[in-house]
């Protein structure tokens, strides 16, 4: 079995020109016409029935082959098992809602004899995982396949109400940025408008990165690192504090909360860039690195001492390394497997092996 080829997808609302709406709700496309023109199109034939049954109920919607090259699937899940590349919950056999999908999809769930990572919640994924995440057609259905929405800035389809929507179960919902009156669901219209990145999409991983909020949008890192060494726990919620280079007790932990709390507060990072380690200590210390960095502030709006330049300063980040460089999809920012400049690339944006589903799924709830 070869590895060919992968698709966007582009949601056309409703209230658009007559012109487009005619073009887009023509004459009726039977299920089998429609599977025949989407095999011509390139896509084999198992995709091209499944696309053929979301055509018919959702006419609107586009879909366009990705040509990957003729890369055997094997060789790509081989290398997408690299040790820490692909992680799953510790705490649960699969994040939920997707336990519904069966024992028979993700057996063996965690990797044999598996290494858990960053703050000990995670482990490696196993083969079977990894093989059943990256394969399309198990998401090819009306609520997953906005994983393959194309992520470019549409101002008739990403409205302020669907940003809105998407942030309604985050501390962001229905809420203004740096104390001021304009919401985030305003600023991250704004933003995608002026970078031409979907602020669905940005919303989305908002959602997904922060939540009710962390410490890193609320502008407390420096609090929760002093408390994290004063506390001298080895792990807070579960979560593990201390790692190899970080301990209790090493003098590299010292150094960094002998500066004090008020060196670190005040710093945002909404989109967690960078925030990655062994345990919560050096995850939140690497996500402040970020946001005060040199190239931060050169490049990145920096330094993040305000909300709204760090969501934008994020944003630029991920447009410039993810979505502007072959990974213009929530799929291909897990699985970079697009060509760029002829090669593979082999880069991937996160690690949790499920989060581009939980992001598709928050997203089309939206629409």
């Amino acid at each position: 079995m070869r590895y060919k080829l992968r698709f966007r997808l582009r949601p056309i609302p409703t209230a658009i020109a007559a012109g487009a709406l005619l073009l887009a709700l023509g004459p009726c496309i039977s299920r089998a016409r429609y599977r025949a023109k989407m095999i011509a199109a390139g896509f084999p034939p198992s995709y091209a029935k499944l696309l053929a049954e979301l055509h018919s109920e959702h006419p609107r919607w586009t879909f366009q082959p990705l040509h990957v090259g003729d890369i055997p699937w094997s060789r790509i899940v081989e290398r997408e098992c690299t040790p820490s590349w692909n992680l799953v919950a510790k705490a649960a056999w699969a994040p939920e809602p997707w336990t519904k999908l069966g024992a028979a999809n993700y057996t063996p769930y965690y990797a044999e004899k598996a290494k858990a990572y960053d703050s000990g919640a995670w482990l490696q994924a196993s083969k079977a995982a990894i093989a059943y995440f990256m394969d399309p057609r198990n998401f090819l259905n009306e609520a997953d396949a906005f994983m393959f929405e194309t992520l470019e800035f549409d101002e008739r389809s990403q409205t302020r109400e669907i940003v809105e929507r998407t942030l309604s179960k985050t501390f962001m919902a229905r809420s203004c940025y740096d104390g001021g009156r304009r919401t985030f669901s305003e600023l991250l219209v704004d933003i995608g408008r002026k970078l031409g990145i979907s602020p669905v999409f940005l919303a989305g991983r908002l959602a997904s990165e922060q939540g009710a909020g962390t410490v890193q949008a609320q502008g407390k890192i420096g609090d929760s690192l002093v408390s994290l060494h004063s506390n001298k726990a080895d792990r807070v919620g579960g979560a593990m504090v201390w790692g190899n280079v970080y301990t209790r007790d090493a003098p590299a932990t010292a150094a960094v909360v002998a500066k004090g709390a008020a060196y670190y507060n005040g710093y945002y990072n909404f989109f967690n860039i960078g925030a990655f380690g062994l345990g919560l200590f050096e995850i939140r210390y690497n996500a402040w690195k970020e946001a005060s960095s040199a190239e931060t502030r050169a490049k990145y709006c920096g330094p993040w001492k305000t909300q709204a330049r760090a969501i934008e300063g994020g944003a630029r980040i991920i447009r410039e390394r993810y979505v502007s460089s072959c990974r213009h999809t929530r799929y291909l920012q897990k699985f970079s497997v697009a060509r760029e400049a002829g090669e593979f690339r082999w880069k991937q944006y996160m690690q949790n092996i499920a989060a581009p589903l939980s992001e598709t799924r928050n997203v089309s709830a939206a629409y």
